[in-house]
């Protein structure tokens, strides 16, 4: 017979699903109902999230952590301090490595890989979804929050195609930012015509990482299944100016 103990965490996990549950349907703004409703259904073990800034992921009780950002945590408040308010929020900072490569962690060393508003800022997502996966054991997850385009700063941009992010991958993103700085002068900045070459000059002088790539969630979703990459795609949702999909690693026998 189960203990109090266990009767009473029943019943109070229970009803905190049932509140998300109805936050969800409510459609109120609270964008870390889904987020963490998501990691409490597939995250467990030990794994990373990349760049998580100041928006970790709040996980399930015993999962394990650590955070990856290309700056060490006080280079990133450094870079920020006076730009964001709650800039003391920014995690330790466990392993500073590049996105695209995670050349810090072994093959098929974590049991999920988390990165949140990350895949879109990659000049070759392809090599990035890559990595990770590459880092994940056969079974692991990979969670993934991406700008939703309908919703964000992003609608006026040109959706990012499955060829263009092929192309990036095949030929390398060179081919592609000057592109990527001019829509961002164009449709984000507003720049006029006339000024736009010279803004994207300026964001090439300074190594500008802003959104490189933009998806819908069905594009997204194209993109992955034409990438040819050894997952299959478990859960995928619009969130609130979001989607977040997981997708999880397949075992060696897998087609």
């Amino acid at each position: 017979m189960p203990t109090l103990r266990r009767i009473h965490y029943l019943l109070t996990t229970g009803a905190k699903r049932r509140l998300r549950d109805v936050v969800l349907r409510s459609g109120r703004d609270n964008r870390f109902t889904l987020r963490e409703d998501v990691a409490r259904r597939y995250l467990s073990g030990e794994g990373i999230e990349i760049g998580p800034f100041v928006w970790p992921l709040r996980v399930p009780p015993g999962v394990r952590v650590r955070t990856v950002d290309f700056k060490s945590r006080q280079e990133l408040i450094e870079a920020n301090r006076g730009t964001v308010t709650n800039i003391d929020s920014i995690p330790k900072i466990d392993v500073v490595d590049n996105a695209e490569e995670l050349s810090t962690f072994a093959d098929e060393s974590l049991d999920f890989v988390i990165a949140s508003h990350v895949v879109e800022h990659l000049e070759d997502p392809l090599g990035g979804l890559t990595n990770w996966l590459r880092a994940l054991r056969p079974g692991g997850v990979l969670y993934i929050g991406v700008p939703d385009a309908v919703q964000s700063f992003d609608a006026r941009r040109p959706r990012t195609s499955v060829a263009h992010v092929l192309r990036d991958h095949a030929e390398g993103p060179g081919v592609s930012r000057q592109g990527h700085y001019e829509e961002w002068a164009r449709y984000i900045e507003g720049v006029g015509e006339d000024g736009v070459a010279e803004r994207a000059a300026a964001f090439a002088r300074e190594d500008a990482r802003h959104h490189f790539h933009v998806w819908e969630l069905g594009g997204f979703l194209e993109f992955l299944g034409a990438s040819g990459l050894p997952c299959v795609v478990e859960f995928a949702q619009r969130g609130i100016e979001e989607f977040v999909v997981v997708v999880r690693k397949r075992n060696g026998g897998e087609s």
